[in-house]
């Protein structure tokens, strides 16, 4: 094979050796043939025209070095050869001095002209590795320049063999173009790919960097894409493999389940921006009772037709449903924003609604920061405010103070983005070690986690920030932008506040987040850890901040934008401790409190109270401290304990389990009776013989037990645990346990995977609106449900291609059609939007 490893060169000196085989550079380069042009009027390839395509001749180097052995060049009319090959004409010749054997190292003109140096073994002579070379090249290597050199450069030694191997000469002498690209055998497969890339490449933007198409780039060289209705097809090929994949893996889930329900589902609604079209997304998480870790499914964005009532949305839901084998038993609990209608249908299923707690939150701290909403300045003081200017008009605000600090600091995050020459200054002010300056970034005031972020950037640039302010250069408007100790003071407590609800709304937003760490977190907002004061950062980067924290373990840090600050603890105003926030952060947090209890722990509406839902209790008593969590949630807002009913509903779930089938016999044989009967007979001490006997599943008698008497048995066997109070992961605990409480552990598994937000489908809508831009806005629905479910699915299709089976052009255009009337079958009426939403 081929030789193409590092080589030293030497150049030639001025008049040296230059390649005999080389043309000019006048040389007419090739051109495309007219058509039907005559032979005499075409350009008959040559050497010269090939390597002419490459690039101008340069002179070859006398000699080369390689693996430490000098190679000096030698003339093609030295080679003791009777006939050369036409392939001679591409190479220049070396040999090592004094060598006596016929084995020779050549020097690829074609590459060495386009800047590259392949140095390749011909032993004895024989030019099978450079046919090699070139036929290789053709294939794979890139640009398409050296592509279109090699195969031109094969082509023409094929059709003028002159000498070496006649097998080799009858193989390829009567070869066309086509050898060097992609077979049509093999490109119904690669048409597939391209759709598959098509699909998982949403915008111009991700193309040099989607990894599929990297993946496609690299593997298929002159590669012409299909027609549109080719396109078309194998987008109906992918999507049946897909949801054909997601049938079997939620029926073989449903199996394990034993009648349970298991299947935690997050909806909502969406309407387009340019055709006004609305769409429903359907995401269902589960936890595999086979490896213990929680799977979330994309069931997709569907076409919803109609009026967005509750009804019309209820028949949607189970429609969609049943598409993948899903019916409302195996429901376990759903999840939706505050929208009135959605959440209005969910209620009426039999499964335990949720609201969304990341939605929550941003309302909760929006307001903790100063927001005013509409309806509170309509309402606050009637109608005579409306006659008063704007200046003398009263504030309505929660938190006037914060709402102050932080419109001072978007007026500065706004200059920056506005003022060359002051982020010009900001840029190159010196700041002796400290690293290269950071850009900052604004923030969207509907979207409070982008204002946590932009303050927590801008606190990190406080030392050049200050160097920036000392500047002679700047401006006294710009240095009148500045914030004052003083709001630095209060500026670095106020993120303390809002540290603990982003990390919250962060971790609620997870694909693998259960909702009962939602509840302990939220049980945390009493004692905030903020830094100590504005200065330079102890540590830079996730490595340097991981060393200085094991060397300093004994003091407090915090850790804001990949930089390490010291921290201290700080409480709320009335609070037993020393230190105290300032005004602006412990108004926030008896904002943020107020707002949290009013729609998280209302205590006149069971809907908009985490204590009093099933799914959230259930799924924290099954969690490592979730009893304690529950008790200390309830003591905080002066609530009944709700772990009670919590463990009735439990057993209620435990009672829900269906009784295997099970082989004929007398149980009273069973050995393992025996065994704890003597057990019992041996000790009478309360031990872990005992707890066995309890979840064994056996009465007195010796009858089987039911699954749902075993499991009850095993759920008190677990309250009784002291590992019960110790903090853990939830699926990592039962992972352990599963030895132990078989049937509670599958329990476990149907309620802990309750879903606390809606983010899921808020990204199903985010991935829609990147494929529905203004210039695919006629862009079929069916086919963006196709998209959709593909490419939030890509990880169930096969890793090869070929494997995918394949739909005739009667099923492809079958599946089309009912895609499209899914969207309809609900109910009738007319295509407006119906929906409410109960925040302002």
């Amino acid at each position: 094979m081929a030789s193409q490893e590092a080589v030293s060169i030497t150049p030639a000196a001025s008049g040296g050796a230059s390649s005999g085989a080389a043309g000019s550079s006048t040389t007419t380069p090739l051109l495309p043939r007219k058509r039907r042009a005559a032979d005499s009027e075409g350009l008959a390839d040559t050497t010269d025209s090939i390597l002419s395509v490459c690039g101008p001749q340069k002179d070859v180097p006398m000699t080369l070095t390689q693996k430490n052995t000098t190679l000096e060049w030698i003339s093609k009319d030295e080679l003791p050869l009777k006939t050369l090959s036409s392939a001679w004409g591409f190479f220049e010749i070396y040999q090592r001095p004094g060598a006596t054997d016929k084995d020779l190292h050549v020097l690829c003109q074609a590459c060495w002209r386009m800047g590259k140096t392949s140095l390749l073994l011909l032993a004895q002579a024989n030019v099978s590795n450079g046919m090699k070379h070139f036929r290789l090249q053709a294939r794979h290597d890139l640009p398409s320049l050296s592509q279109l050199s090699h195969a031109c450069a094969a082509l023409y030694v094929s059709k003028n063999v002159k000498g070496g191997n006649r097998a080799a000469r009858d193989a390829y002498s009567s070869r066309s173009i086509d050898h060097f690209l992609v077979s049509k055998k093999d490109r119904g497969a690669f048409h597939v790919e391209f759709v598959l890339m098509q699909v998982m490449s949403l915008s111009p933007h991700a193309l040099t960097t989607n990894a599929y198409m990297r993946s496609f780039l690299s593997n298929h060289a002159g590669y012409v894409p299909p027609a549109l209705n080719t396109v078309v097809h194998h987008l109906a090929e992918l999507y049946q493999f897909v949801v054909s994949a997601l049938l079997e893996m939620l029926e073989s889930v449903k199996k394990r389940y034993m009648g349970l329900p298991f299947a935690h589902m997050v909806t909502d609604l969406w309407t387009e921006s340019y055709r006004k079209k609305s769409f429903g997304s359907v995401v269902v998480r589960l936890v595999d009772p086979a490896s213990g870790t929680m799977v979330e499914s994309h069931l997709g964005v569907h076409l919803f037709i109609g009026r967005h009532t509750s009804d019309n949305i209820t028949r949607w839901l189970l429609r969609i449903l049943s598409i993948f084998g899903l019916r409302e038993q195996d429901i376990a609990s759903t999840t939706s924003d505050s929208g009135a209608n959605v959440r209005k249908a969910l209620r009426t299923l039999s499964a335990s609604w949720l609201p969304c707690i990341s939605h929550s939150l941003h309302n909760a701290v929006m307001y903790a920061l100063g927001k005013t909403s509409a309806s509170d300045q309509r309402n606050a003081d009637g109608a005579q405010d409306r006659d008063l200017p704007a200046a003398e008009r009263p504030n309505h605000s929660l938190n006037p103070s914060a709402k102050q600090l932080l419109t001072k600091t978007r007026k500065l995050l706004n200059h920056f983005q506005h003022s060359e020459l002051t982020v010009s200054i900001y840029n190159n002010v010196s700041t002796p070690g400290l690293e290269e300056a950071r850009e900052l970034v604004g923030d969207v005031p509907t979207r409070w986690t982008s204002t946590y972020n932009a303050m927590a950037r801008l606190y990190t640039a406080y030392p050049r920030l200050c160097a920036l302010f000392m500047s002679p250069n700047l401006g006294v408007k710009a240095r009148r932008k500045n914030l004052d100790v003083n709001e630095w003071d209060r500026f670095r407590q106020v993120i303390g506040v809002l540290r603990p609800c982003h990390e919250m709304v962060t971790r609620s937003e997870s694909a693998t987040e259960p909702v009962s760490t939602m509840l302990a977190l939220l049980s945390t907002l009493r004692r905030f850890c903020v830094p100590r004061g504005p200065g330079s950062a102890l540590a830079v980067g996730g490595a340097s901040i991981k060393k200085y924290c094991e060397d300093h373990d004994d003091d407090l840090h915090l850790e804001l934008d990949n930089h390490l600050y010291l921290a201290e603890y700080l409480q709320t105003a009335g609070a037993a401790g020393r230190g105290m926030l300032c005004d602006d952060a412990d108004k926030a947090v008896r904002v943020l409190r107020q707002q949290l209890d009013k729609r998280l722990f209302d205590k006149t509406e069971p809907s908009r109270n985490l204590l009093q839902s099933g799914a959230a209790i259930r799924s924290n008593v099954v969690t490592p401290e979730g009893v304690h969590v529950l008790a200390k949630l309830a003591s905080a807002i002066e609530f009944p304990s709700p772990v009670p009913r919590a463990i009735s509903l439990l057993k209620g779930r435990c009672g829900m389990l269906a009784s295997p089938s099970r082989p004929s016999g007398p149980a009273a044989s069973c050995p393992a009776a025996a065994g704890r009967a003597r057990r019992r007979a041996r000790t009478c001490l309360v031990n872990s013989s005992d707890e066995e006997d309890e979840v064994s599943g056996l009465s007195g008698t010796g009858a089987p037990a039911s699954p749902g008497d075993v499991a009850k048995a095993e759920l008190e066997a677990f309250l009784r645990l002291t590992d019960v109070n110790k903090k853990c992961n939830a699926l990592e605990f039962w992972r352990n346990q599963k030895d132990k409480f078989p049937l509670l552990a599958l329990v476990a598994y149907s309620v802990i995977g309750a879903v606390g937000s809606s983010a899921a489908s808020e990204r199903d809508f985010s991935m829609a609106g990147n494929i529905i831009t203004k210039i695919r806005s006629t862009l079929l629905p069916q086919h963006l449900e196709m998209h959709c479910l593909i490419r939030a699915n890509a990880h169930l299709l096969p890793k090869s291609l070929n494997d995918l089976p394949v739909l005739s052009g009667d099923d492809a255009k079958r599946l089309r059609q009912d895609l499209y009337s899914r969207g309809k079958e609900h109910g009738a009426g007319a295509d407006d939007d119906g929906s409410q939403n109960e925040e302002d």
